[in-house]
This record gives structure tokens, sequence and C-alpha cells, in this order.
């Protein structure tokens, strides 16, 4: 063994080793460099011995480990390692042109309003204004040269856009082509007068779209609703009035056709107030008018685009309030007679 050490082919032995109960035990490592044969015999001699120093010993081989294939193997999964990040990070020219043209188009997105909202860079001064759900659409309209985009990055649809729009001549709500998709289009409809309507093919976004698919669905966007539905909801929303009228006529409040007309446009989430002679008092979101009502103390008529709940009703009675005009009101919640509620 010393021979073989001093010329290497043995290195340094190494044995850990305790003592129990008077009984010592541990484990030897010898590395080698012999060949596999000489390896073997080695380690067989090794456990041959049957006495350590004045002490009878018993060796058990517990394995013969290749270190160098152990180390093979780690280099082999290194290397696959690194030739799988190359391939990554590895452009096709076709790639590296869009990824340009991406970059280029990342530059021009801008965040619009005070939601801070991803839109075109012409979102204000093009008098045509196409809504879309998220950011990475706006980002696909800018690859066909469309900047005059804005998302409302999901289902509720910020105060911001309703505003926006009243100011633009036409709104295209281009849209998924899926329930996502129709639920926005339906909120949609409901706060602001959409003109044309377009969506991607069935089961696509609007972000995942070719420049082909986009502009062909562009261009075949659709009116948002056709003469029969537009006649019908005319009829619907004079017969509306109509009620509300002759309901408000049973009632001692002045200044009817005014009501009706703040009724018609109540913003979206806003509720407002006014003094008997229909003077604005404020506007405040439906969440905070529990809490800030009471600081209007001349408020009369109470027109809010929410529900009627009972503590607000509360505050109502204690303020001595004339009418509330509503969407709806709480299950179970019953109108005493000193109010009046209308619900719209």
């Amino acid at each position: 063994m010393r021979d073989l050490q001093k010329s290497g082919r043995i290195g340094r032995i190494e044995v850990d080793n305790e003592s129990k109960e008077g009984v010592s035990g541990g484990v030897i490592k010898i590395p080698s460099s012999l060949t596999r044969k000489e390896t073997a015999l080695l380690a067989a001699t090794v456990e041959s011995v049957s006495r350590v120093g004045p002490c009878e010993a018993e060796i058990i081989l517990v394995e013969i480990r290749d270190v160098r294939e152990t180390k093979r193997k780690k280099i082999i999964e290194r290397a696959a390692e690194l030739l799988k990040k190359w391939d990554q990070n590895s452009l096709e020219p076709s790639e590296i042109e869009e990824k340009m043209d991406a970059d280029i188009k990342l530059g021009e997105i801008i965040s619009w309003g005070p939601e801070k909202l991803p839109a075109g860079p012409d979102v204000e001064s093009n008098r045509e204004l196409i809504i879309v759900e998220g950011r990475a659409d706006v980002l696909n309209l800018l690859r066909i040269d469309v900047k005059n985009t804005i998302s409302v990055q999901g289902t509720q649809i910020p105060k911001s856009i309703i505003d926006l729009a009243k100011t633009k001549n036409s709104i295209i709500a281009f849209l998924d082509g899926d329930r996502g998709g129709t639920i926005i289009l339906k909120e949609l409809k409901q706060l602001m007068k959409i003109d044309y309507i377009a969506r991607a093919p069935e089961g696509y976004e609007v972000e995942e779209l070719t420049r082909k698919q986009m502009i062909k669905s562009l261009q075949n966007k659709k009116s948002s609703v056709d003469k029969e539905e537009e006649d019908s909801s005319e009829r619907k929303y004079k017969g509306r009035d109509a009620n509300l009228k002759k309901f408000l006529k049973g009632t001692k409040l002045k200044h009817h056709d005014e009501i009706i007309e703040e009724i018609k446009n109540v913003p979206s989430g806003q509720g407002l107030g006014y003094s008997k002679n229909m003077e604005k008092l404020f506007e405040i979101p439906v969440g905070e008018l529990f809490d800030k009502i009471k600081e209007y103390k001349n408020t009369q008529i109470l027109i809010l685009d929410g529900i009627l709940t009972k503590r607000l009703l509360s505050s109502a009675l204690s303020m001595k309030l004339k009418l509330i005009a509503c969407k709806n009101k709480e299950e179970e919640l019953t109108i005493p007679y000193q109010i009046v509620v209308f619900y719209f």
C-alpha cells in the first residue's frame, strides 16, 4: 500500500471512526487510480484483513464507486443545460425582425388616465376609439399601426374610459372571441354607446392574432345594433321615461323633467345629490355615500347608480330626503312612507 501511495496509484486514505461501549467502528475511503481489475483486487485484499494492531477486525466492502463516471454524468447534464439555454436565446432572422418590431411598438405604448391604462399614443387625438381587453391587445394592434386603442383591464369598466368615449365620434369594441369578451361587451353596452363590434375568431384572443387576422376582424366589424333592436330599445326607453314622469307627478316634487334627465345620465357607480331646487350638491362614488352624505344637509333628492342599502336608507330618513332613484334595493328592505323610492 505504501509503495502504491508513493507512486500515486493510491491517494490519501481517510478513516472516520468512533468508539462505543468499547467497540470501535468506522468507514475507510481509499481513492484509487488503478485499473478496474487492480482496484477490485485491492478491495478484496483489504477485505481479507482480520486484525488491526493487537485487535481483531472485520472489514466489509460497502461499494466501489467510479468517480470519473459520476463526473462525466454531471458534465453531460451541465452541457445539455447550457445547450438548452443557448437554443432559447438564439433567434432566427425572422424572429429577430419580429422582436425588433415588438420593441419599437413597446416604446409607443402609453399609460393613460388616473388608472394608468395601457393605450396607444393617439388615444386622445383620434376621433375614433378602439376599446380592447388587455395590454397585450394594445401592443398587438400597434404592430399594424393602430394607435387609437385603450384597454379596459378587466370586466369593471373604468369611469375615465366612459368619459373619454363621450368625446369621440365613433367607438369600436374589439374583443376576444370567448365568453370573457362577451361579458365585457355587455358591460360596455350598458355604460356607453358602442358604434361597431369587432371580435377575434371563436376561441382566439386579440393578443394572439396575426397581422392578417387583425385587419380582417376590423374590416368585418358589425354595427352594434340593427335597426329593429334600435327601434325596440328606443320604445323601451321612452316607455320608461313616461312611467317615471307619471310616477313623479304623483309626488309633491317639482322639476320632473330635470330629475328624469339626471337619472338618464347618472355616471357609472356614482351617487348624485340635489337640493329641492335641483341644485347639484355632490357627486360621490356609491361605496362612499354612507360616510359622506351627512355632510350635505340640504340634500332632498338622491340619484345613485347602485343598490339602496339599509344603512343608506337610514341616513336618508334622518336627513328627511324626499326622493331616492336607484337601480334596486337590498332584499327584504322595507321602504317607509316618509320617502319616495324609484327603481330604474
